[in-house]
């Protein structure tokens, strides 16, 4: 009698150990389910915050437009466009130091970022300093005539913009052969173009 209420005993054990293993499973399923899940709609999330960062920022919304941005770099922190977006809000409140640190971040995400080096090389030409501008504009004006970048935006020319950036820099830092090149590829691409300097672009005198 007493042997079998053992034998009962271990079987219940069994029963329950074995219960107790399938809610474990089950849950750590589950749990996988979910990471899976997260890790599928994060490029969505990030989508969305930067829109609403975007919405924010046009309507002068800057510190939402901020958070939006830091919520998106939680999820994915090499995200260029956020860290871009960072940038154009540091400098649209005059914070010119974390405006080029954010720039760089952007650039080192994401080398393609075509803005946010043509907009860093502004900074630095604002700040007097040309020669530290002339690698960015130059890149600009590589990617720019590069088929792989013809999916931006047309609404700003990048290329010629670069170009004519270039020039100004050449001259400042007295670069006479690389200033006349310059010119030179302006007269071939943009026969009809004058030189001049992008607006809010014009460097210290």
């Amino acid at each position: 009698m007493v042997d079998q209420q053992i034998i009962q005993s271990r079987i219940k054990q069994r029963q329950r150990d074995h219960a107790v293993k399938e809610i474990v499973a089950k849950g750590s399923y589950s749990v996988i389910a979910g990471v899976l899940a997260l890790v599928a709609l994060r490029p969505v999330m990030v989508t969305h915050l930067l829109s609403r960062a975007d919405a924010y920022s046009a309507f002068g919304l800057y510190d939402e437009s901020k958070r939006q941005c830091d919520k998106a770099l939680l999820l994915d922190s090499d995200n260029s466009q956020a860290w871009y977006n960072l940038a154009r809000i540091y400098k649209t409140r005059g914070d010119l130091d974390m405006a080029s640190g954010a720039y760089l971040r952007a650039i080192e995400s994401d080398a393609h970022n075509i803005p946010a080096r043509f907009e860093l090389g502004l900074l630095y030409v604002e700040d007097d300093q040309h020669q530290q501008a002339i690698p960015h504009f130059d890149q600009v004006r590589r990617l720019r005539s590069n088929k792989t970048t013809q999916r931006l935006s047309q609404d700003f020319p990048y290329h010629r913009a670069s170009l004519d950036m270039l020039l100004i820099c050449y001259e400042k830092v007295r670069d006479p052969a690389k200033a006349e090149f310059t010119r030179e590829e302006l007269r071939v691409f943009y026969p009809h173009h004058r030189p001049s300097v992008p607006e809010g672009a014009r460097p210290k005198s």
